[in-house]
């Protein structure tokens, strides 16, 4: 996985981070991520049970993300009600992951549910979030789209759902930026850990 040195911002900004961050996503082997995504998946399990959340939606992992399945499959077994993503026009809404629920390829090649009905932020007790990098204060870089920061949109503070990044311990940055409307994140789960930010 390589030193302790974070990753630094460029001077012309995010993209280049991001570039950056996804090339080094990508070279880590399938043997390592599959480790990665046991391990992260039995912290994160621990982390949302000492909470009671009893409705967490999670991402549905596309081409080097760290993979959710061991996560799903673990929550789907306590008998927690499981949301995945589903793009509509520019925003997203988290539909119930089911048994019998169709699954497409959207239009950026991500699996989701063909299904409608769906579940407000404030309606689940936490929220998995895919990361591009994080920095140690709690703010995520994301892929661009800005489906999460619309999603997200006028929850500030402590309150609820507790947002949880889910990452590769080498996305850490040295420092991200904000933007106003950026919601933090409340932790983040790779796998050397669990890394809660303060207030």
């Amino acid at each position: 996985m390589g030193g302790t040195a974070f990753n630094s911002l460029p001077v012309d900004g995010k993209s280049q981070l991001r570039r950056r961050l996804r090339q080094q996503r990508a070279a880590v082997a399938m043997r390592i991520r599959r480790e990665h995504a046991a391990r992260c998946a039995r912290r994160a399990l621990r982390a949302l049970r000492a909470r009671n959340a009893r409705r967490v939606a999670v991402y549905l992992a596309y081409r080097s993300e760290l993979s959710t399945e061991p996560l799903i499959e673990g929550l789907l077994q306590q008998g927690v009600r499981v949301y995945v993503p589903r793009l509509v026009g520019d925003d997203m809404h988290m539909i119930e992951l089911r048994s019998d629920t169709q699954l497409r390829r959207n239009r950026h090649g991500i699996a989701e549910p063909c299904a409608r009905d769906h579940a407000r932020p404030r309606q689940l007790d936490a929220i998995v979030l895919p990361l591009t990098g994080f920095d140690a204060h709690g703010h995520r870089l994301g892929t661009g789209g800005g489906y999460y920061d619309r999603f997200l949109a006028g929850l500030h503070g402590r309150q609820k759902p507790w947002l949880l990044g889910y990452a590769y311990a080498l996305q850490q940055c040295e420092s991200v930026p904000a933007d106003p409307w950026d919601v933090r994140l409340h932790a983040v789960c790779t796998e050397r850990g669990l890394i809660r930010f303060p207030p």
